[in-house]
Order: structure tokens, then sequence, then C-alpha cells
């Protein structure tokens, strides 16, 4: 379900943008003309009194420019921000999860019957008889 959605989103972005384009791309052929821009009273300092000239599909580009750039910063961070949330999620469990392995002997010690039995060894029977034996009569085996 969530990848039909993710096809359908870019589509819908990939679209639009072909469709943005093409009406942008219509208006300025037919609005190619240079149209004069007055400088607001704030910034007569740096750019002077005088209105300047400026090519108006230069100006549309520009802005359009500019708010495609704010889209894609904030389209950006909110995918950051998810992303994010999601490794610190996985972090957590996993933080959980070692703090419940590393308790393990603690909290669910393994019972004894479930420990190999070990089977006698009939070499190391004789060995230790012989070295009993050697010992009781005073005689060092060494």
């Amino acid at each position: 379900m969530i990848r039909w959605l993710r096809l359908i989103a870019i589509a819908t972005v990939i679209l639009s943008m072909i469709g943005l384009g093409v009406i942008a791309g219509l208006f300025l052929v037919a609005n190619n003309g240079w149209i004069p821009v007055s400088i607001p009273p704030w910034l007569t300092d740096l750019f002077g009194d005088r209105p300047h000239e400026v090519w108006l599909p230069a100006l549309i580009g520009g802005w359009l420019a500019s708010a495609a750039l704010l889209a894609t910063i904030i389209l950006w961070s909110m995918f950051y921000v998810w992303r994010r949330r999601q490794y610190e999620s996985l972090v957590t469990r996993l933080e959980k999860e070692l703090a419940k392995l590393r308790n393990l002997p603690f909290t669910e010690p393994a019972p004894l019957e479930d420990l190999p039995a070990e089977a006698p060894n009939i070499q190391a029977a004789r060995v230790m008889r012989t070295d009993s034996a050697l010992d009781d009569d005073g005689i060092d085996a060494r």
C-alpha cells in the first residue's frame, strides 16, 4: 500500500513539474520583453533611486527557481526529520534488546538439567585409581 502511495506521489510531482515547465515556457514566450522595476525605498542606498529594466523571463524564472528551492529545502528537511526519528527508534529498540540480553543470566538462568551430562571416562578412572594407590603406599608418583 505504501509503495503505491509513494509511486503515485512521485508521478504527481513529476507530472506537475512538467506541467509547470510547459506553462512557464509558454508564458515566457508570450511575454518576452523588458519591464521597469522600481527599487523599494529601503534599498535606494544600495541600488540607487532610478528604475531598472529587467528581462521578464529572467524575473519570472528567478521567482520560480526560488520557489522550487524553498520547496526542495522544506521537503528535504521533512524527510531528514522522518529518517532521523526512524534511526532513533531503531537505536532505542536495539538498546532495549541489548539490556535484556545482558540481564538474561539473572532473569532467566539456565536450569541444571539443560547442561550436558558427563559420560564416565574409563582411562581417567584408571589413572586416578593408580595415583591414589601410589599415594596410599607412600610413594611419590612424580
